[in-house]
């Protein structure tokens, strides 16, 4: 997750990034002035309920509704339709920082080190109980086969400890869980 600190736009940031801009981005996107975009807006270009323009509804939009000698070949072929201004970039990286900001405040993220507190404390738990149940199992396993409760004890903290111990050295990233 990116940091929420700082407003300075990432470098490299192209169209896939971001999904809505601003008037000003969406004009230096197409090439043309402000005005102009404010023109297309008036004979219909799509407006988020923010005020921001849609980028890829956008595009179509000009496609689909300004003459193509209008549009002075920049849809589709300009290398700004691939990269985006600096100014561009500075609203991109300004609107997901707030879209970041506003999920956190609604409890939709939580901070990585809180994440992580919670992940080891979790597991902390978790072993401790497994070491517990050795003690707990062990003299109601005794009783059921005969077998010495000492020996018992320690052959199963044993065999626990070396299970925990393996599946401590299993990378989070090989539990298979692909559903981010």
């Amino acid at each position: 997750m990116q940091e929420l600190q700082g407003s300075t736009p990432r470098p490299g940031l192209t169209i896939a990034d971001v999904e809505t801009i601003s008037k000003k981005g969406f004009s230096e996107l197409l090439g043309v002035s402000p005005g102009r975009v404010s023109q297309l807006i008036a004979a219909g270009l799509p407006v988020e309920p923010n005020g921001r323009i849609h980028i890829e509804r956008g595009k179509a939009w000009v496609k689909a509704n300004v003459d193509a000698n209008r549009r002075r070949s920049v849809v589709g072929g300009s290398p700004l339709f691939d990269t985006l201004s600096p100014r561009a970039m500075k609203d991109a990286s300004e609107a997901e920082i707030a879209r970041l900001r506003a999920e956190r405040m609604g409890g939709a993220l939580i901070g990585r080190s809180a994440a992580l507190r919670t992940i080891e404390s979790r597991a902390r738990f978790e072993r401790d109980a497994w070491i517990g149940w050795v003690n707990r199992a062990a003299p109601e396993i005794s009783a059921a086969t005969g077998a010495e409760l000492a020996t018992l004890v320690a052959v199963m903290d044993r065999l626990v400890r070396e299970h925990l111990h393996s599946l401590s050295s299993v990378p989070v990233g090989g539990l298979g869980h692909d559903d981010e």
